[in-house]
């Protein structure tokens, strides 16, 4: 007869602690258990890098409010983040897929945490005061790609220098751009691929980083090669298939995520009635008028080469000079591959950026430091074999250089102190010009012109690096009207027929002036008036009404007569600020 289940007996049940793995310890616990290891690990480093980052931060913060002056592209990602912040949208105008988002999504998350955007003298420092951070957090994100890529200390401190303090690097790195944004999640990609743990979540961290650099401005995607070749120089053979095959996909994987959105948009192809990611993607390949062979003195790209030359003469033209041996030398294969192909760009012959250079410049920098550390190394090297079994003149002992490597030494040392002075010499003028010369003085007394004298139901046309003030100072939104919109956007409508007799001013600096092609008399020309018949038609009744600044950072307060069509320059205006 069975017995009942309940009369049966079970073996007991083991519920012994042995042989279980021990409980974690607290998040909190392993974090500051592994940030004393990292501290121990560099403690030799870590004090190194502080004061370079502090004096890279006291050199870009010196003058940044004033040098350069304001210019439209940073009001338009100022304005972009303030959209975003206020409106809950991604541009204050149509978005139209120029640039993928998310560099202004960060700059809108940084005004957010701090609230300073209306602390600074004017919007676009507060943009101004994220880019010192990126600068921050890009410092000793280079000092260790080049520890991790085989620079020992001294070239590390080059790297970093030439990157501080080049009158290059801190006139465009002050520049509330998307470039800027960029570097230090450019230098994060390249950090990581050369980690020495040779791990796939490295792998998986270069790739993130990066995807964020394309998703932060699309142009970092010609990294992409340059990243690859460093993470198959750095990972370990046996898991490199499953290390690429990892960034491939978390980097395919995240870029995808700006298409879809288009998709979700019904955005992705061209259509009628809407913007669309293929039409961008198109203007932006072929679309834009090209700038001009670089070899051409008469070219807009020729111009842009020598602006850049004028801010620093040294540290593009050694880059240039040593990126082919930095191709050859393989700790520094990888960064001289990534800045040639930059420079490869600058062939090609299509439009060229005015800030193109700045990511361009950490890898020149990199590049300049690497090979310049490689020659130093060769002089202590040990002699050849050969040379010490055929009795050379000199005897080699152990721990003493012989005279030909001392005498190498000796000479690059030479060499890299008569660099330094020279260098030095020739960055002190610009670098004391960034620090000292207010060149947004001009653009500020303009403002305040417009704030005081201006009434508030008036109809502006403004570039974007006023936009944001404007609105902040009373003035309605669909009241300031950024002037690329004009004729261009269908949601700019002034409520006027015809439309240019509804704007009251103008505001244009010497750079507008330029891209709008007006003539020394004042008045439009017929491009202008054929391409934007909006703001043509504005300019051609208008008068100056007040000037400020000088040169290049001049700017003018033109008022809009529809009765007036013979303009010209009013009297008194022999002198900037004369109203």
């Amino acid at each position: 007869m069975a017995l009942p289940l309940y009369d049966r007996t079970l073996p007991p049940l083991d519920i012994t602690l042995e042989g279980a793995p021990p409980p974690r310890r607290p998040l909190a616990r392993r974090i500051g258990r592994r940030l004393r290891g990292l501290i121990r690990a560099h403690r030799d480093d870590l004090p190194l890098v502080l004061l370079l980052t502090t004096a890279a931060g006291v050199v870009h913060a010196l003058g940044m409010y004033g040098s350069p002056a304001r210019f439209d592209d940073e009001g338009t990602y100022t304005a972009y983040a303030w959209a975003v912040q206020h409106r809950h949208a991604l541009g204050h105008y149509t978005y139209w897929y120029a640039h993928p988002p998310l560099g202004w999504l960060q700059i809108a998350a940084w005004n957010v945490l701090t609230g300073w955007l209306h602390h600074p003298p004017y919007a676009v420092g507060g943009t101004r005061e994220f880019m010192l951070l990126c600068k921050l957090v890009s410092v000793p994100l280079l000092y260790g790609l080049a520890a991790r890529v085989g620079l020992r200390r001294p070239g590390r401190v080059l790297a970093v220098a030439l990157f501080a303090f080049s009158p290059l690097a801190v006139y465009f790195t002050r520049a509330a751009l998307l470039d800027n944004i960029v570097t230090p999640w450019l230098l994060a990609a390249f950090f990581f691929a050369a980690s020495p743990r040779r791990s796939l979540r490295a792998a998986t961290a270069s790739a993130v980083c990066l995807a964020v650099a394309v998703l932060s401005k699309e142009t970092a995607l010609l990294y992409l090669p340059a990243v690859l070749a460093l993470l198959v120089q750095h990972s370990d053979r046996r898991t490199r298939r499953f290390s690429l095959g990892l960034f491939g996909a978390w980097f395919t994987l995240l870029c995808a995520a700006y298409p879809l959105f288009a998709l979700l948009n019904n955005e992705l192809l061209t259509g009628p009635g809407h913007v669309s990611l293929e039409w961008a993607v198109r203007w932006q390949l072929s679309g834009r008028q090209g700038s001009g062979s670089i070899f051409d003195p008469a070219s807009t790209a020729h111009a842009v080469i020598r602006s850049w030359l004028d801010q620093d003469a040294w540290l593009p033209r050694l880059a240039l000079l040593l990126v082919v041996p930095g191709l050859l030398i393989r700790r520094t294969r990888a960064v001289a591959l990534a800045f040639a192909i930059q420079v490869v760009q600058l062939l090609r012959g299509g439009y060229l950026p005015y800030p193109y250079v700045i990511a361009m410049i950490p890898f020149a920098a990199l590049t300049v430091a690497g090979v310049l550390d490689w020659l130093w190394d060769r002089g202590r090297l040990p002699l050849p074999a050969r040379l010490r079994q055929r009795g050379a003149a000199v005897q080699h002992t152990p721990g003493r250089r012989s005279p030909g490597r001392l005498g190498w030494s000796a000479a690059v040392a030479a060499g890299c102190a008569w660099l330094l002075l020279s260098v030095g010499h020739a960055w002190s003028y610009p670098l004391h010009d960034l620090r000292a010369v207010d060149r947004d003085r001009g653009k500020a007394e303009a403002l305040a012109w417009v704030e005081s004298h201006v009434p508030h139901s008036a109809y502006l046309v403004v570039d974007d690096s006023f936009w944001v003030d404007l609105v902040q100072a009373g003035f309605p939104a669909d009241h300031v009207v950024w002037y690329t919109k004009l004729d261009v956007d269908p949601a700019v409508r002034i409520p006027h027929r015809p439309q240019w007799a509804g704007i009251g001013y103008v505001l244009l600096d010497r750079q507008d002036e330029l891209s709008v092609h007006l003539q020394s008399d004042g008045t439009p020309s017929k491009d202008t008036r054929d391409l934007f018949p909006t703001l043509g038609a504005a300019l051609s009744h208008s008068t100056p009404v007040a000037r400020y600044g000088t040169g290049l950072d001049a700017i003018s307060v033109r008022r809009v007569d529809p009765g007036s069509g013979d303009p010209g320059t009013a009297p008194g205006l022999g002198r900037p600020g004369t109203p």
